[in-house]
């Protein structure tokens, strides 16, 4: 089993979500009436919030008043599980969350512990759309019912460590050995793949994988070729130069592994000697001519592949298109900087994204949200010059995106 978690200011429409996707079941509801709607849930957690609004405001307004909880255990540990059983393991796994004490780590008391269990929360149960894996989506309130706030400060540790401390209680797989149990059986999956194949093309790999229950995510470059993959068990990415041996999964090394694979196709027929059979001599045959070939035009180049994605901030939404290559450079180097305030790598991750694409406020909104400088570092921005690459303008985008989140001096305490 694993578990991420993080804490965010669009409380109401992650709850949303939460509840209306298709072939979502609810787990449990703590703290709040059964049968209300998702948005009457978020207006009672925000009456909560605004009891204790004196309280919570002395220093500073909470941003963050959401906190979301994503429980994945394997198909293999849930087999047959029953409504008690989804109960019993949302009970557990908060008791194991709670009691994480990670004080000693970020030097802040409040770290010591959290007392979600005291939160009104829904937990709603999804199944993933390709590899039917089960998965929890815990929706908590920050604000507990005592009016305290459930500190999240390294809080995507207190999920994992409270995940290891239920894989120990239940003898579950701890999350390093179910990720090398993922790259073993991948790796035997492409292999099989490429056994199967008669001749090689990354399109009939990226089919056969899908077969099998895992999608493939190429990156190419300017030119259309691939130049490295991701495949995907639910919601775990596994590199290309992970699977295999000796990185002869990549793309660079993967055509001599199907070779390797197909060794009948170098097989070739050696002459017969002329003392071993009677001489034959072949009879006149009149040539006919043959029509001739039209010329083959030459291939269009194959365009950039493209990401398209929804980023919503508060209550807006950004749909955001921009190249694969770029997409995953953000997501590889979005790291927070030093004397950032409540960031994550997924908001530099969104911001520089934004700014990409565009949209300046939306980018600006989010680090406004995290306690960064936000429109404040806006007044020397602009857009992508007209000699400037894409890789040389995500650069651009991804450090001005850091430089959005650091908190300004003058601001005090930080929440």
């Amino acid at each position: 089993m694993i578990a991420i978690a993080t804490t965010v200011s669009y409380g109401g429409n992650y709850l949303r979500y939460s509840t209306r996707k298709e072939d979502a079941e609810i787990v449990k509801i703590h703290k709040l009436p059964e049968g209300l709607s998702a948005t009457t849930m978020w207006e009672m957690m925000e009456a909560t919030q605004l009891k204790f609004r004196a309280k919570l405001n002395r220093h500073r307004p909470l941003v963050n008043t959401l906190i979301k909880i994503e429980v994945s255990p394997s198909i293999e540990e849930t087999a047959g599980w029953t409504q008690k059983d989804w109960e019993k393991l949302v009970d557990d796994y908060l008791r194991a969350f709670d009691s994480v004490d990670l004080s000693g780590k970020t030097k802040r008391a409040s770290a010591k512990s959290t007392n979600v269990r005291n939160s009104q929360y829904v937990v709603m149960l999804h199944f993933d759309s390709d590899s039917g894996i089960p998965h929890l989506h815990i929706t908590a309130n920050r604000i507990d019912l005592d009016g305290n706030v459930n500190d999240d400060h390294c809080i995507h540790e207190r999920a994992m460590e409270a995940a290891d401390r239920i894989n120990v209680e239940r003898g579950w797989k701890l999350p390093e050995e179910i990720r090398e149990s993922h790259i073993n059986l991948l790796s035997f999956y492409c292999k099989a793949v490429l056994e199967e194949m008669k001749t090689f093309s990354w399109e009939e790999y990226a089919s056969l994988l899908k077969q099998r229950g895992h999608e493939i995510e190429f990156r190419r470059d300017s030119n259309g070729e691939v130049t490295g993959y991701t495949l995907f068990w639910g919601h775990s990415r596994y590199k290309s130069s992970l699977l295999g041996t000796n990185r002869n999964l990549t793309p660079s090394r993967i055509f001599d592994t199907w070779n390797e694979l197909h060794p009948e196709k170098d097989f070739q027929f050696k002459p017969v000697r002329q003392d071993e059979t009677p001489q034959v001599v072949a009879p006149k045959t009149r040539k006919i001519p043959q029509p001739k070939q039209e010329e083959k035009k030459p291939a269009k180049p194959i365009a950039p592949a493209k990401v398209r994605q929804t980023i919503t901030v508060g209550y807006r939404e950004y749909p955001v298109v921009i190249p694969e290559t770029v997409f995953d450079f953000f997501r590889q180097n979005a790291a927070v900087p030093e004397n950032a305030a409540n960031t994550t790598p997924e908001h530099i991750f969104q911001t520089a994204v934004l700014l990409f694409a565009g949209y300046v406020d939306g980018a600006t909104t989010i680090a406004d949200n995290c306690g960064g400088a936000g429109s404040s570092a806006t007044n020397d921005w602009g857009k992508k010059k007209p000699d400037e690459d894409d890789m040389a303008f995500a650069k651009r985008c991804l450090a001005r995106a850091q430089q959005f989140h650091v908190r300004p001096p003058r601001r005090g305490w930080h929440r």
